[in-house]
């Protein structure tokens, strides 16, 4: 057995805490034992998920659940498109839109009955005492896990005004980092597997906060602390009115991303279609993700993929930062169901499975800058100011995240 294997995620590691600490705003302010306490966090929820059967078999059966919450959605969507659609062959539109619009009915259904709030409650409280973060922090965060990028930082609205630099900017990062509930089961519903996706973004959350606080450390002694009070400036008048404005969010989402993906999808392909017309290379037409994904190949290396896959696995984590990692995970599908242009290593799925686990594209970006420009319009030119570091933090944490679970795994 070589000993690489083991020393390729390690550099990646240090390499990646290396690179924060060069893009850090106050290298002295960095407060080290808060930034390895998370970095274990992060260590500890990768070894439940991999090597602790009890946990694991957890892990898998939540999977299981949002499985089975699969099967309803497009059981809902059969009668709305007709058996044969939905159940038929896989429709993107269908599929996805549809379990995007049935989670968001449960969350909204969960949070009126007072669930949600007391789940994020319990890991902000977690995140609070390990990490030494703010309570506004610490709830957005830990509710990132759970709902949208702007959604978790609707719960923290009320603070918003008020965050200092670093907690404004840790919110949006650490949002760009992880993925939604009703992200995580329209990725299973392409193939991915659930309890390693819920992991990651688990994961990706501790790390993301790791990396925030090296980036933007804390330098402001007002910083807000203590409880957090969950906000809902709509709260609904009963159960039947929560899950009425839960679909109907979930129908603003699906028509969000229907239209993001088509629009990006669309747009990559004309650039491709120049480049065929006039750069080829070995007889072969190039496309911008390999062009992009030369320049991650390095990276899938730091994080543990071998060799023969780098190239592979950085043209799909340049897709997920150019166009989403909609597109990026359904090439790797494709892949991992023997239909792709290429196979991959299954050590080399499960490491790009963790490493596209994010909102960390540049779409999020826009997507910061109006959603938190509206809830604090006199902070929307910093806000702005914040979105590509806030991005290469993002990124640079489920990288460590992929890197975490090629050591363990």
């Amino acid at each position: 057995m070589t000993i690489l294997p083991v020393l390729q995620p390690i550099l990646g590691i240090c390499m990646t805490l290396f690179v924060s600490y060069l893009l850090s705003n106050n290298k002295k302010a960095i407060k080290w034992r808060s930034a390895f306490i998370g970095l274990g966090l992060t260590f500890v929820v990768c070894l439940l998920v991999l090597k602790v059967p009890f946990t694991r078999e957890v892990f898998e059966f939540i999977g299981q659940g949002i499985n089975k919450l699969l099967d309803y959605a497009v059981d809902g969507a059969a009668f709305v498109v007709g058996d044969e659609l939905a159940h038929g062959k896989f429709v993107f539109a269908v599929r996805i839109g549809s379990s995007i619009i049935f989670v968001s009915m449960l969350s909204a259904l969960l949070y009126y009955l007072g669930v949600l709030q007391f789940i994020v409650k319990k890991l902000a409280y977690v995140l609070m005492r390990t990490m030494g973060i703010s309570g506004p922090e610490a709830v957005s965060t830990a509710a990132a896990i759970f709902v949208g990028q702007v959604e978790c930082q609707v719960l923290i609205r009320p603070y918003i005004k008020n965050l200092s630099s670093s907690e404004l900017f840790c919110s949006m990062a650490s949002a760009m980092a992880t993925v939604s509930g009703s992200a995580l089961i329209a990725y299973t519903a392409l193939g991915m597997p659930a309890p390693l996706l819920l992991a990651a973004s688990i994961m990706s959350a501790c790390a993301g906060l790791v990396l925030c606080k090296i980036v933007w450390p804390e330098t402001d002694k007002r910083v807000l602390s203590g409880a957090v009070e969950l906000s809902d400036d709509h709260k609904a008048v009963n159960v039947f009115d929560a899950m009425a404005k839960g679909a109907m969010t979930g129908w603003d989402i699906v028509v969000h991303v229907m239209v993001m993906v088509l629009a990006a999808v669309a747009f990559i392909a004309m650039l491709n279609g120049v480049l065929a017309a006039t750069v080829h290379l070995g007889g072969h037409a190039l496309e911008v993700q390999d062009i992009a994904g030369y320049f991650f190949t390095p990276v899938a290396w730091l994080l543990g993929v071998p060799w023969h896959d780098c190239v592979h696995v950085g043209r799909l984590m340049a897709s997920e930062i150019l166009i989403n990692e909609y597109v990026s995970y359904a090439e790797l599908a494709k892949v991992m169901h023997g239909q792709g242009s290429y196979t991959l290593a299954p050590a080399s799925q499960m490491i790009a499975v963790v490493a596209l686990c994010g909102f960390a594209n540049l779409s999020s970006i826009g997507i910061n800058i109006g959603g938190l420009g509206a809830m604090a319009p006199e902070r929307r030119s910093e806000i702005a100011r914040m979105g590509l570091k806030a991005l290469i933090t993002a990124n640079m944490a489920t990288h460590l995240s992929a890197a975490i679970v090629a050591l363990i795994g």
